[in-house]
């Protein structure tokens, strides 16, 4: 009789309800009875509600965080592609620039003039490139001199011309009054020496005095 009191009593003495009497009673009992303890170790045992409740928040709580990751994932790869595109720009801008830009002067030494005339007031002559190198442009720059300056330009990486013909082979005529009218539209005087090329090897072709 006195276990099935106990027993009853257990809940009681789970919850910390039971009498101080009640509590020593249930205490002396559990020392001898295993059936007993077995019953109050389950009433610490979660509820299977509580379980599938406890389950389901730890399985949102890996789903969260398995989304949080893959987001994080993609982040990292879209800044990584991003960055491999803006390397790819950069590197292909350059080799533009280094290719198309015709921002290198052709040194004088490699120029050959032949045919050089006066007549009429014009000049004319043949220009050869001798580097085996292509020549991209031309330009025709004025100084408050007086001068007018033939410059031949390339970029800063050009390869053997593959061509049969072009600038760098090329006949040039140019009338000194149109060079002059280009002289005054760009606000400088009248044209009385043209050089070809641009600085110290400079190379004079034409002087007004001389004429």
């Amino acid at each position: 009789m006195e276990h099935d009191i106990i027993f009853d009593l257990l809940p009681l003495y789970h919850d910390g309800v039971c009498s101080a009497a009640s509590r020593a009673a249930v205490e002396a009992h559990l020392k001898e009875c295993g059936t007993c303890r077995e019953a109050l170790l389950e009433m610490d045992a979660p509820l299977p509600a509580e379980e599938e409740q406890k389950n389901t928040a730890d399985g949102a709580a890996v789903k969260g965080i398995s989304e949080a990751w893959k987001k994080e994932k993609w982040k990292a790869r879209l800044k990584g592609a991003a960055v491999a595109a803006a390397v790819c720009l950069l590197l292909y801008g350059g080799f533009y620039t280094l290719t198309n830009w015709n921002c290198v002067k052709v040194p004088t030494a490699v120029l050959e003039v032949t045919e050089l005339a006066w007549t009429d007031g014009q000049l004319s002559f043949h220009l050869f490139v001798n580097d085996e190198k292509d020549l991209r442009e031309v330009r025709y720059e004025y100084d408050e001199g007086g001068n007018m300056y033939i410059v031949p330009r390339r970029p800063l990486l050009i390869g053997k011309r593959s061509t049969t013909g072009g600038l760098w082979d090329w006949d040039y005529d140019f009338d000194i009054s149109a060079c002059n009218e280009t002289a005054a539209e760009r606000g400088a005087p009248e044209v009385t020496r043209i050089y070809l090329g641009r600085g110290k090897d400079a190379v004079l072709l034409w002087e007004k005095s001389s004429q």
